[in-house]
């Protein structure tokens, strides 16, 4: 996260508490009480602070709130009370609020007068319609009201197409640099390098959007698609180590050409749909030297083909050295091998290949990773890819015990990621499925405290005929 959008998310998470904090002052107290003049206070502060003056749009959609058309970060502290303004703002109809900068010539009446607005309006019939008349009554001009509706804001709509255009191009990229390395041409990865600085740069503005794009799976292509996916997971791994920018581009440019060797690994072998012989792995495992020589080939900077042959060369290597290529000079796996052995096995095991019977589920290939760390694997850099995940990662279908079916596109939160967001998938009248509402498995009923919903099985997507990103994507496409 930059600096600018973490102050934006400390600033966003005070603002919140602040008219949480208004809200429910005024709901018990009448006006001349000291404890509504200094809510009134900390939240004109608030609202001062993180506007500088300016309008301020705060936004309701798909379970997160918006400012100026950034997703809020929540923390620990205020998780309880952003879940409160979860149920407050759609109880009303409302999608969000603007606030105009004439907000500081209101005086303290007004405002006791718009917050006992707002909590009444929950009984009405038309409540944003009740709303507006209200404020237009009692002329207060600095609040505008934001009814819902389906469409998301449209940053969110601008980034998303952004994310999908990146992916493609980056598909694209890599298949012509291979198809070029196959025909003995001479290619470059100047447009590698700066596909991968602007998926950079939306990984580090949204990772879950990101890891929501490395649920794509195309059979056809698949050597394409997971050369981008372990991309974008190495470099969203990458991030939360504090690599540094140049780095995570370095990363995601060894991720894309990881796989280069395989171009000259026979079709038949590739696609075979039973176990290789021992010949054929033989073979097999010659890829990551082949992809070296291929990588050092490439028109590009010394520099930047001696970092871009870390991946091919590594990328089968164990924690422990076994694995192949076998060699008798390296003595340690460097940072960018193992964080790209971790991104490819995820990545193939959550894969559906013709030699196995089906796709491990996300949780599955944790799992199954995680019983050979400190063998395969770097304990912490495992410890934190499987953090990063969460306990059903992004891309999981989740059966819940209240009968319905949801699909993981984010957590609420990054210190806890067991309870995540979903998407329930319903039926579309056509025999297949559609996104319906979102919200989030932290949801508690409010008599007994206990999880309004919680989870029975997962499934891996393609048990149902899904591709998971075309439900993070569909508004952009």
């Amino acid at each position: 996260m930059t600096e600018q959008k973490a102050e934006l998310s400390v600033l966003g998470g005070r603002f919140i508490k602040a008219f949480h904090h208004m809200i429910s002052t005024v709901k018990i107290h009448q006006e001349n009480n000291q404890l509504i003049k200094e809510s009134i206070t900390h939240f004109a502060k608030a609202l001062s602070e993180i506007s500088g003056g300016m309008e301020l749009e705060m936004l309701l959609w798909r379970g997160r709130f918006f400012i100026q058309g950034e997703k809020l970060h929540y923390r620990k502290e205020i998780f309880s009370l952003i879940n409160e303004m979860l149920d407050y703002f759609p109880q009303r109809g409302l999608r969000g609020l603007i606030f105009r900068p004439n907000f500081k010539q209101s005086s303290l009446k007004e405002f006791v007068i718009f917050a006992r607005l707002l909590n009444e309006s929950a009984g009405r019939e038309d409540p944003p319609g009740w709303l507006e008349k209200q404020f237009k009554a009692y002329e207060i001009s600095w609040v505008e009201i934001l009814k819902e509706m389906e469409e998301p804001p449209e940053l969110e709509l601008k980034k998303k197409e952004q994310a999908r255009q990146s992916y493609m191009h980056a598909m694209v990229a890599v298949k012509e640099v291979a198809q070029k390395v196959s025909q003995r041409s001479v290619a470059g990865i100047r447009k590698a390098r700066r596909l991968a600085q602007t998926m950079v740069d939306l990984v580090l503005d949204d990772e879950s959007l990101m890891l929501g794009l490395t649920t794509i799976r195309d059979y056809d292509d698949y050597t394409y698609t997971h050369s981008v996916n372990v991309a974008l997971l190495a470099m969203a791994l990458g991030k939360r180590i504090g690599l540094s920018q140049i780095f995570l581009e370095q990363l995601g440019i060894c991720g894309m050409f990881h796989d280069l060797g395989k171009v000259e690994v026979p079709k038949e072998i590739l696609l075979k749909p039973d176990m290789l012989n021992t010949g054929e792995w033989d073979q097999m495992r010659k890829h990551p030297l082949i992809g070296v020589h291929r990588v050092l080939n490439l028109h590009a900077s010394r520099e930047m083909k001696s970092r871009a042959a870390v991946g091919p060369f590594e990328h089968h290597l164990n924690y422990n050295l076994t694995g192949y290529p076998k060699t008798h000079f390296v003595n340690k796996v460097t940072l960018f091998g193992k964080i790209l052995r971790i991104a490819d096995t995820y990545d193939a095991l959550t894969s559906e290949r013709k030699y196995r019977p089906r796709a491990f589920s996300p949780d599955e290939a944790l799992r199954l990773m995680w019983s050979k760390v400190g063998e395969d694997y770097d304990p912490i850099l495992l410890k934190m890819f499987v953090n990063m995940l969460g306990l059903y990662p992004v891309g999981t279908i989740l059966k819940l015990d209240t009968g319905e079916m949801g699909l993981v596109v984010d957590y609420p939160r990054d210190d806890e990621r067991t309870r995540p967001e979903v998407l329930l998938l319903e039926d579309d009248g056509q025999g297949g499925l559609k996104g319906g509402k979102t919200l989030s498995l932290e949801e508690r009923d409010e008599k007994t405290g206990s999880f309004l919903r919680n989870v029975l099985e997962c499934h891996h997507p393609t048990k149902l005929g899904l591709q998971p990103a075309q439900f993070y994507l569909q508004e952009a496409s």
